[in-house]
């Protein structure tokens, strides 16, 4: 076994059951090295923890990548309790490397790479079985490339640890050197995932997949993320949920429509997520007792919401106004820029504010949408890509595109905004508007002064204070 440097495992690790059933808690109190990492078990255990930091867990985690792309795109906007302060720094374009939600994702996404790197460091093990140990190195490829893609989207290149026994006094990977690495451990997973999670909330090849379209999407590398997006939608294993509001409930979790979702549960805050907490005000009409808000809550533009076409089913989960519990009057939203998003309902079994929501990560709606962008960026717009788009529409009851009514250029503005009213308030908005240069010039047309350097958000101050080798984001 190899040694384990550097890093303090003192983690609590989560067990995995079945695909039916819920992620259920496990506490190891004390981890012992020395046998640790000798038997197929107590692996497991530990690539469990990676896949629970890898699913956000912790509830400023679980909410910060909603109102880091959310806020910083002008799709949301939040006020009330202490998280105010934040939130506004988003808002107006002034945070710094000493934002807490910055931090959050920094140190979770790295939490997750160093228990993958630890499996993958004690993997060579021949007690162990050979199919153990390629579904094992495949689940820890896809956990890394994953956690990368998200440090890479939010930071650009950052240190790349490959190994327990790295010196932790790294510098910055090249941008090539971090493209190049998350492709090719996404591609390494695809080839050694099952097709089904052997176990719910794991990785599968359609994750894979779906997760490495849409980096390769996001890095517009456009050949390659249609015939990625096809390989995903060739699988069969995909589908569209008949009513959208069913893709986000909590009694049709793991739907046919979720290609990778973070699973949530309700016990504790370590594995629940606390984003309905912060959605409305204290005296909403909560639909069950055991329901928790905070003091902050979050709107949605009048403009957005207004943006919808009256057949369009997609705008039904937003609240609109609501009778006050404390005042018995009805409070309007629509009209004064106040309007809730209610796509995550809240949960029945949730726990005050642990909920047990599952969190979308890539659907098969982003699937069909990002490979009918795809196609029109490398050749402009076509009958299949308008078809495309076309599904997701029918679902939502939305009228059909028509292809003689698009160049490449409109066809690019309408599958944008077809994105805003298909994915509002799933953390893709500042992602979409970075790959078509949209990020920083929309937020001045909002009235903010952005500059240029903000596409990227700057390392954690903590992190460069650790580490003299960091070199922090230009601007910062």
């Amino acid at each position: 076994m190899k040694a384990i440097n550097h890093y303090l495992l003192a983690v609590c690790l989560l067990g995995f059951v079945s695909c039916e059933g819920p992620l259920e808690e496990e506490i190891f109190s004390e981890l012992a090295p020395s046998t640790l990492f000798t038997s197929e078990s107590g692996i497991e255990a530990v690539l469990n923890s990676a896949y629970a930091y890898s699913h956000r867990s912790g509830f400023q985690e679980s909410w910060a990548p909603f109102y880091l792309q959310g806020m910083t795109a002008g799709e949301i906007y939040g006020q009330g309790g202490s998280i105010e302060s934040l939130w506004t720094s988003l808002i107006n374009f002034t945070w710094d490397a000493n934002h807490d939600h910055i931090l959050a994702m920094w140190t979770v996404y790295y939490n997750g790479i160093r228990d993958a790197n630890l499996v993958l460091d004690n993997l060579d093990n021949e007690a162990f079985s050979a199919d153990f140990r390629r579904r094992t190195a495949a689940e820890v490829h896809f956990l890394r490339g994953w956690n990368y893609g998200e440090l890479y989207n939010l930071f650009g290149p950052v240190p790349l640890y490959t190994s327990s026994t790295d010196d932790p006094l790294q510098a910055r990977a090249s941008d090539a050197e971090m493209r190049s690495f998350i492709e090719a451990e996404l591609l390494q997973a695809i080839d050694g995932l099952p097709a089904e999670p052997l176990a719910y909330g794991k990785a599968t090849r359609g994750a894979a997949m779906g997760v490495l379209t849409k980096f390769y999407l996001n890095t517009r590398q456009w050949q390659q993320a249609a015939d990625m997006a096809k390989r995903v939608m060739d699988t069969g294993d995909y589908g569209l949920v008949d009513d959208y509001a069913n893709v986000f409930a909590v009694a049709n979790e793991g739907n046919e429509e979720m290609v990778w979702a973070l699973p949530k549960s309700a016990v504790s805050s370590s594995t629940s997520q606390g984003v309905n907490a912060l959605l409305f005000p204290p005296d909403y009409p909560r639909p069950y007792p055991n329901n928790g808000v905070f003091a902050a809550r979050t709107y949605l533009y009048d403009d957005f919401v207004n943006s919808f076409a009256d057949n369009d089913t997609r705008q039904d989960l937003i609240v609109t106004e609501y009778t006050s519990t404390a005042s018995g009057q009805v409070v309007p939203g629509l009209g004064a820029d106040k309007s809730f998003p209610y796509k995550y309902e809240f949960d029945p079994n949730s726990v005050g504010f642990n909920a047990g929501n599952d969190l979308p990560v890539v659907r098969y709606a982003d699937i069909l949408i990002s490979r009918a962008e795809a196609l029109n960026e490398l050749n402009g717009p076509s009958q299949e890509a308008v078809d495309l788009v076309n599904m997701v529409r029918e679902r939502a009851g939305a009228d059909p595109l028509q292809l003689a009514d698009y160049d490449q250029s409109s066809f690019r503005d309408a599958i944008l905004r077809e994105r805003e009213w298909e994915f509002w308030f799933e953390s893709k908005q500042r992602e979409d508007q970075l790959r078509h240069d949209r990020f920083i010039s929309g937020a001045r047309a909002r009235g903010h002064i952005a500059e240029d350097f903000r596409v990227l958000f700057p390392l954690p101050q903590v992190e460069m204070d650790a580490n003299n080798l960091l070199t922090q984001n230009t601007g910062y």
